[in-house]
């Protein structure tokens, strides 16, 4: 087991900007109950995500392994992944195993719920997410219910549906918001009750950090709803498909939650898509900021003009992707 004391006898090449982006990003309250309590320096990091390595991960290290891989690390010589640094040693992922851990994850559009939901369950753990939006998969959803209208907030106990105070209630809610767009044809609408939810400002025990209060989730619910109810009576197009899972971003930004990276891939040819973030246009969400966009081409004559303009200073530039040359995301192999 290594000890902070032990680490006492290395020293951290810092630079300012080093030290305290290490500060603000991976170190924990010791308290995790007290939102004043004291916040873990670079030693106290690293005896955590070493000794986790072994007591949840299971790695097996000798005593002089341990040792010398917290050098390692304390001479900034090496480094585990960040989501690692942030989250190991914590009963998150005691509770949820390596799913709290990961920096990265895909998912294709091509179901009313289920990509949705997974994408904010990830962004909400601290995962970037990825997901396809090509027409292909977006023409796959059913059409938006013609009586489908934005839940109703009514925070009293004789609401519909009562939101757990939880990662899984928040996604619940918007499990629930699609369904009743997409899948029901009696539920096309519901009320639901935030009086569980923490208020703003209350500490946040296993992920760390401070609850945002339940405001920001309710106005991504009612956002979502806004998007939806244009299409009523119609399939969502690719751009809905980005609107909402920006919107997700924009609620796990705004959970206090520390980042929420997206990339959406999209076809090369669809206008509505490229110009998403042509801010120069005026009248474009702001939540629209929330991805990276690419589009895909298998070669480059394939590409709308419109692509370039992003690197010509209008709006934002667009990333180039070949399918054929990422087997992965093709197969899931």
């Amino acid at each position: 087991m290594v000890t902070t004391e032990q680490l006492g006898q290395y020293k951290t090449p810092w630079s300012t900007v080093g030290y305290l982006t290490a500060k603000r990003t991976y170190s924990r309250r010791f308290n995790a109950d007290d939102a004043d309590s004291p916040t873990e320096e670079w030693a106290d990091i690293i005896a955590r995500v070493v000794n986790a390595a072994n007591n949840q991960l299971k790695v097996g290290f000798t005593d002089e392994e341990q040792q010398r891989l917290a050098q390692y690390f304390m001479e900034l010589k090496g480094s585990v992944a960040g989501r690692f640094a942030w989250q190991l040693g914590t009963d998150t992922v005691s509770r949820l195993g390596l799913a709290s851990l990961q920096n990265c994850a895909f998912t294709t559009v091509d179901h009313p719920v289920r990509p949705f939901t997974w994408a904010m369950d990830l962004l909400m753990l601290g995962s970037g997410v990825g997901y396809n939006i090509q027409r292909k998969n977006v023409e796959k959803l059913p059409i938006v219910n013609e009586r489908f209208s934005c839940p109703t907030r009514v925070d009293t106990a004789d609401a519909d549906f009562i939101v757990p105070d939880s990662r899984e209630g928040w996604v619940k809610l918007l499990g629930k918001t699609l369904k009743a767009a997409f899948l029901s044809d009696t539920v096309n609408t519901f009320s639901y009750s935030t009086k569980m939810i923490r208020g703003k400002g209350a500490p946040i025990k296993g992920f760390g950090g401070t609850a945002s209060g339940p405001e920001d989730l309710c106005l991504g619910i009612e956002r979502i709803s806004k998007v939806l109810e244009k299409r009523r009576g119609k399939k969502i197009r690719p751009i809905d498909a980005l609107d909402i899972m920006n919107i997700i971003g924009a609620v796990v930004v705004a959970g206090n939650v520390r980042r929420s990276a997206q990339i959406a891939i999209g076809d090369c040819d669809d206008v509505e898509y490229l110009l998403a973030k042509r801010w120069d246009l005026g009248n474009i969400p702001s939540w629209r900021a929330m991805s990276n966009n690419s589009v895909v081409a298998d070669n480059i004559g394939d590409l709308h003009e419109f692509f370039w303009d992003g690197y010509e200073g209008k709006g934002e530039p667009y990333g180039l992707i070949n399918l054929r040359l990422s087997p992965y995301i093709v197969t899931g192999k």
